[in-house]
């Protein structure tokens, strides 16, 4: 723990909420309170790979309300969360896992390149709270969830499907998050087509389901496509 604080000396913290060691490195979370904030659920969080054997440090995750769900994987190896990417705001709600690798240390899922700066935000985003009524003309439906894969592994689906309730005009936007197999690199993909027709049928069965979270599968979305003819693969 001496090694831990050391390396954090520089960084604005009210507390080390939990730290875990693989190898030569540390997983750490710790959050920052700032002043006149009325409960916890203001603070910032931080998540750190540390090595322990330079004292170095990279920002993995930046932001609130830090969930630790479960480990899953192959071998059960990899650490879930949930977290919002913002307080006081309309927050959308993010699912990532930590990998552990000898030569680098822990790492955060599913990179959001346009926000892998000073404060990363990565993962799939579970929940979006500002969208549809009365935010806009949009009857939403949002279905997310993460599902078994062949070998023991697992995926998330995130899928968004909209109606304006104008115009008429659907739009479906449906994502998702794997690891490759032989790399054990990320993999992020928008389907469409087929492939996302059976995608969804995947998020949308209560049975398929992993871990919590999951939303959306009593949907109207969800009924309408497990109802439909079942899709090859």
């Amino acid at each position: 723990m001496m090694t831990v604080r050391q390396a954090l000396h520089d960084t604005p913290i009210t507390a080390i909420r939990e730290v875990g060691i693989e190898g030569d490195f540390a997983l750490v979370m710790v959050t920052s309170r700032e002043a006149g904030a009325p409960t916890p659920d203001y603070d910032q969080w931080y998540v750190y790979n540390l090595s322990l054997q330079t004292g170095n440090k990279q920002l993995l995750v930046f932001g609130y309300g830090v969930k630790l769900l479960d480990w899953v994987g192959k071998s059960s190896d990899e650490l879930a969360i949930t977290y919002y990417d913002c307080w006081e705001c309309e927050a959308a709600t993010l699912f990532t896992t930590f990998h552990f690798t000898n030569a680098n240390g822990w790492r955060a899922r599913w990179t959001n390149k346009t926000q892998a700066g000073k404060y990363p935000q990565p993962g799939a985003v579970a929940l979006m709270t500002d969208v549809g009524d009365p935010y806009d003309d949009n009857d939403v439906d949002q279905v997310f969830a993460v599902v078994a894969q062949p070998g023991n592994g697992f995926a998330a689906g995130s899928w968004f499907h909209s109606r304006n309730t104008k115009t008429g005009k659907v739009d479906d936007d449906l994502e998702l998050y794997s690891i490759d197999s032989s790399s054990g690199d990320d993999r992020t993909q928008k389907l469409v087509g087929q492939a996302a027709l059976n995608w969804e049928r995947r998020i949308c069965t209560q049975s398929n389901i992993l871990i919590q979270p999951a939303l959306g599968q009593n949907s109207k979305a969800c009924r309408n496509v497990l109802k439909s003819p079942t899709m090859k693969k």
